[in-house]
């Protein structure tokens, strides 16, 4: 988990610019900066999730632990599959897309 990221979704949980769930975040992803889902999001999900971003040129990136943990990240009681986060300034927006790029050259 990189500072950025951790930066770019407490601030978008705090300021309240972001949607939590899958058919927040489906609905949503046109109006989206970055969705993140966690590993538990079940695989029918993560393809229509990706699939919405993808249509809408938004980044997704996956989260690699579980939706409690995701909730937990968030400051939430609840588990949380996946989170769209609808503002994000551009530099920490660059530097996480930077990162998301590193960790798919790095996967292959």
């Amino acid at each position: 988990m990189s500072k950025v990221l951790a930066k770019v979704i407490k601030d978008a949980v705090s300021s309240n610019k972001c949607n939590i769930g899958h058919k927040e975040v489906l609905h949503s992803a046109k109006s989206s900066k970055l969705i993140v889902y966690s590993s538990s999001l079940p695989e029918d999900t993560k393809k229509k999730i990706e699939e919405a971003a993808r249509s809408a040129r938004v980044p997704v990136y996956n989260f690699n632990d579980t939706s409690v943990q995701l909730g937990k990240f968030c400051n939430k009681p609840f588990r949380i599959s996946v989170i769209s986060v609808n503002a994000v300034s551009g530099s920490d927006l660059s530097a996480l897309l930077e990162e998301i790029n590193k960790e798919e050259r790095s996967s292959i």
